[in-house]
């Protein structure tokens, strides 16, 4: 657990997976992606304080507005609820690359973590202890480990890139050449 003081009250926040699956079922959106796009202070401020208010458990949460007017007249909550964010999306040291899976066009959604899950039967209790980007780094290995063929790949560097895709070389007769 985390905690955080507001105005003198000290709140266990909860930085487990199930606290980013709540705020996308209450707020219809993605706390990852919203808080990985370049966002204006203000309207950070909005979703932070949404988002600590549902990683507080239940038995103790205030009201949302009782919080807010906490969290305004706290100076500093704006470097607590990032200290909050960073709980809720502390990374997996193994876990390489972004959230979503590689070359899809999709942006994250808890939703898809939630049926990946289930379809690899995987025990949603996890949701409850760990973080989601452990949850995922727990998908990953699962994958890795059941798909043994699975090759790695690079990038091309721009020489082997030229050498397997040569461009054509231009002609200036073609151009502006002679004739008429």
């Amino acid at each position: 657990m985390y905690e955080m003081e507001l105005g003198g009250i000290r709140y266990r926040l909860d930085p487990a997976a199930i606290s980013a699956i709540r705020y996308r079922a209450i707020y219809g959106e993605s706390i990852l992606e919203t808080l990985n796009r370049g966002i204006p202070p203000k309207k950070l401020e909005g979703k932070l304080l949404r988002m600590c208010h549902l990683m507080i458990p239940a038995a103790d949460r205030p009201e949302l507005l009782v919080l807010a007017r906490q969290a305004r007249r706290d100076g500093a909550f704006l470097v607590k609820g990032l200290k909050a964010r960073d709980a809720l999306l502390e990374p997996d040291i193994e876990l390489d690359g972004p959230p979503d899976e590689e070359g899809s066009e999709e942006p994250f959604d808890e939703y898809r973590l939630l049926a990946a899950l289930t379809l690899v039967g995987m025990d949603l209790s996890l949701l409850h202890e760990l973080p989601i980007l452990h949850v995922i780094g727990v998908l990953r290995r699962l994958n890795m480990l059941q798909d043994t063929e699975r090759k790695h790949y690079r990038p091309l560097t721009d020489k082997e890139m030229s050498n397997l895709y040569p461009r054509p070389k231009k002609k200036g007769a073609l151009r502006g050449g002679a004739g008429g």
